[in-house]
């Protein structure tokens, strides 16, 4: 696929398989553990439309079965106080008692991953990790996914392996920054 010349690649489709499989092998033990103390799978949540392709890859990356409960998050403009709050819709995540693992393409603030945790909890988890691809590296973060793939330092847009610039280049096999022009 051509890319623009504004595009910066910043992990290699092969940086990101070898991050999958250390993340997978890491979340594996995790999951075990759980079998052996409830004898339930974890319940695996992929953001979508982000971490559709980073999920995939995980999921298959761990050695035992998972199920699987997708779910959407979106943030929105209150006109009247000019604030943007976060809307999730987990009405059919069956979570009350189970270990729940949350996955995501790239964690900023991680206000995203704190308010979903914190709607799982609600709903009855007993336990929720989090993984992510990438984890910014930002002063403002307010949480700290339980497994990370790469950390990034610079505030670029990133886009590829899910993340999107204006909806195209999710599909990229690879992580890039795009780059101010000019």
């Amino acid at each position: 696929m051509q890319l623009p010349p504004h595009f910066q690649q910043v992990f290699s489709g092969e940086q990101i398989d070898e991050a999958v499989k250390r993340m997978g092998r890491a979340i594996s033990v995790w999951a075990e553990e759980v079998w052996q103390s409830s004898h339930t799978e974890i319940l695996t949540i992929p953001v979508l439309r982000g971490a559709i392709f980073f999920y995939a890859d995980l999921v298959r990356a761990i050695t035992r079965s998972v199920e699987i409960a997708p779910t959407r998050t979106w943030a929105y403009e209150d006109n009247a106080v000019q604030r943007s709050d976060l809307r999730m819709h987990l009405d059919e995540v069956p979570a009350a008692g189970r270990a729940v693992l949350i996955v995501d393409d790239i964690c900023d603030t991680g206000r995203t991953l704190e308010k979903l945790s914190q709607g799982l909890k609600a709903a009855g988890a007993r336990e929720v990790r989090s993984a992510v691809m990438v984890r910014r590296i930002l002063d403002t973060q307010t949480f700290k996914p339980d497994w990370q793939g790469f950390e990034y330092p610079g505030a670029e847009w990133l886009v590829g392996y899910g993340m999107d610039d204006n909806n195209q280049f999710r599909n990229l096999h690879q992580i890039c920054a795009i780059r101010q022009v000019g």
